[in-house]
C-alpha cells in the first residue's frame, strides 16, 4: 500500500464494450486517496459525466489534436453516433487501435505533478494493496507484466525506432534492446521534467514512423502496437525493467475476456 507516494491510475478506452469495462472498474474497484490520481483518455467523455471519483481528468483524444495536429491524421480514434453499429464500423473499415495514444497519460499526470504512471488496458487493473512506496522510489523503472524479450537492433522493427532516435536526437540505441509487453505497464520517472522528456521523444518517434509510413511494420491483428517502438526509447532515456517477474505478476491482474470486451462485441 502507497503511503507517501502518488500515483496516476490511466485507462484508455475506445467503443462502448471499453468505455463500459473502464467505468466498472474506476468505479467499483478503485477508491479515493490523496495520493491516487485518475486518467481517463477516450472517444467520448459524457460517457464518465457521472463519475464521481476525486482527482480525475477525463480527455476525449481531441482535446489534444490542437498542440499535435499529427495526432488526428494518424492515430485518431473510431466513432460512431449509435453504439450499435461501432462494431460493424470497425469491421468494415479494418480500423487498428493505435496503442501509442497511451503516451498521451504522461500529459494528464503531467497536470497533477505526477511522475509514477500507470498505463492500463480496461481488463487490468492495479493491485493496490501490493504495490509500495518502494516500488515507487525506483525511479526510471518500468514494471509490466506478460513478457519480456530481447531483440537486436538489426530487426527492421526495432531499427526503424533506433534509426529515428539517432537521426533527430543524436542518441545511439544499443545494439540489443529489452522488449517489454505494453499491455499493462507502470512508469516510475524521476521527475515531471524528465516524465515531459519521455513523453517527446516518444511522440515524435511515432509521429515520424506514421509520416513516412513505416507504421505498417507494427500493424497486429486488431491494434497498431508499440513495443519495438518502445524498446530503444527505453534504451536511451535509462528506463529498466525489473527483474521479478512474479512481482510484476503480483502487481497487475490481467483478465483478458474477448467474449465480451472486443471491437465487434458492441
Amino acid at each position: 500500500m502507497i503511503e507517501n507516494e502518488k500515483l496516476a491510475i490511466c485507462y484508455i478506452c475506445c467503443g462502448p464494450t471499453y468505455r463500459k469495462s473502464a467505468l466498472d472498474k474506476l468505479t467499483n474497484f478503485y477508491y479515493d486517496h490523496p495520493n491516487l490520481y485518475y486518467c481517463v483518455l477516450m472517444d467520448d467523455r459524457s460517457y464518465f459525466k457521472d463519475l464521481k471519483r476525486e482527482n480525475l481528468v477525463v480527455n476525449e483524444l481531441k482535446d489534444f489534436y490542437g498542440e499535435f495536429p499529427h495526432l488526428e491524421e494518424y492515430e485518431s480514434f473510431l466513432e460512431s453516433e449509435h453504439a450499435e453499429d461501432y462494431g460493424k464500423k470497425f469491421l468494415e473499415t479494418n480500423y487498428k487501435f493505435p496503442f501509442s495514444t497511451m503516451r498521451f497519460h504522461l500529459l494528464q499526470a503531467e497536470k497533477f505533478g505526477v511522475a509514477n504512471v500507470a498505463m492500463l488496458g480496461t481488463d487490468s487493473t492495479i493491485q493496490l494493496d501490493v504495490l509500495t512506496d518502494e516500488h515507487l522510489q525506483k525511479k526510471n523503472t518500468l514494471y509490466n507484466t506478460v513478457s519480456i524479450w530481447q531483440a537486436n537492433i538489426s530487426e527492421e522493427k526495432i531499427k526503424i525506432s533506433a534509426d529515428i532516435i539517432k537521426e533527430r536526437h543524436g542518441l545511439t540505441v544499443s545494439d540489443d534492446v529489452l522488449v517489454y509487453d505494453t499491455a499493462t505497464r507502470l512508469f516510475v520517472l524521476e521527475d515531471v521534467e524528465y516524465m515531459r522528456s519521455v513523453f517527446d521523444i516518444w511522440n515524435d518517434v511515432v509521429t515520424t514512423v506514421y509520416v513516412e509510413n513505416k507504421i505498417g511494420y507494427y500493424v497486429g491483428w486488431v491494434a497498431i502496437n508499440d513495443e519495438y517502438i518502445m524498446a530503444p526509447i527505453y534504451d536511451v532515456m535509462g528506463i529498466k525493467g525489473v527483474e521479478n517477474q512474479g512481482l510484476n505478476s503480483q502487481l497487475f491482474d490481467v483478465r483478458h475476456n474477448p467474449q465480451e470486451e472486443r471491437f465487434w462485441a458492441c
